[in-house]
């Protein structure tokens, strides 16, 4: 279970805090997904849950765990956490890279047990990244890497996955998969999945539960229908040029 009691994230002065006292329950099994306007916090948001970036005040507690306060290697076998940010990797394959996701669980010396490679083959599959297997992680498109990365992370078999804006760089039926295929882990394995998307429409269609940040430093909890029926993602999003309509489920046009 994921709690957030009282957190605050932000920065320092000037910038301040940017989301303020959340209280928030997710039960396992639960796919999140994260929405928000750009520079609303998703990000930060993220960053914070998984322990990357420190808290302003409260705290969040994975199994009654503050996630702050965990050792690196137990945190690590716990949540595994997927970025958008480019890196470099020179000279591993896309089955090193994958086979990061085990490293927490290894001895001192590092090896795989058949257990573990018997995982990292699985995580591959079930990502739809097979196929790259042997090439160099730093060939890939950037499609091709988060893929990749997303196997990493289901071969880590977390408690808490946490995926900032890691369908950016996939084409329709892609996102539709990996939205799919997160969904799965989350009921297959009893864990959380925590993913920021830009994609509106499909977070809708597949989110067990939403967080809407919207921008002005609120965040508002609910299922999609929920959220969708007390007009809040119109709320959120809408702008001069195009309106949510609640009706429809989609955006418009402004007459």
């Amino acid at each position: 279970m994921l709690i957030l009691e009282g957190l605050s994230i932000g920065y320092g002065a000037p910038r301040g805090a940017v989301l303020s006292d959340l209280h928030v329950t997710v039960e396992p099994g639960s796919f999140v997904c994260v929405l928000g306007r750009n520079g609303a916090g998703k990000s930060t948001l993220m960053r914070t849950v998984s322990g990357l970036q420190a808290g302003l005040g409260g705290r969040a507690c994975l199994n009654g765990d503050d996630i702050a306060f965990l050792r690196p290697q137990t945190r690590a076998r716990r949540i595994a956490v997927v970025l958008t940010e480019r890196t470099g990797s020179p000279g591993l394959t896309v089955d090193d890279v994958v086979s990061l996701g085990r490293q927490p669980f290894t001895g001192w010396q590092g090896h795989l047990t058949s257990e573990d490679r018997s995982l990292v083959l699985q995580a591959l599959n079930q990502a739809g990244a097979a196929r790259f297997s042997g090439r160099l992680f730093d060939d890939l498109s950037d499609g091709e890497r988060q893929r990749v990365l997303i196997a990493r992370a289901i071969a880590q078999t977390p408690n808490l996955m946490v995926l900032d804006e890691i369908t950016a760089f996939l084409d329709l039926p892609g996102r539709v998969e990996i939205m799919s295929l997160l969904r799965l882990q989350a009921r297959a394995n009893q864990a959380i999945v925590l993913l920021s998307s830009h994609d509106l429409d499909l977070s809708l269609q597949f989110a067990d539960s939403v967080w809407l940040l919207d921008g002005r430093g609120g965040l508002q909890v609910g299922t999609p229908a929920t959220l969708i029926a007390d007009g809040h993602i119109g709320m959120a999003f809408d702008t001069d040029a195009v309106r949510f309509s609640t009706q429809r489920g989609r955006f418009e046009l402004a007459d």
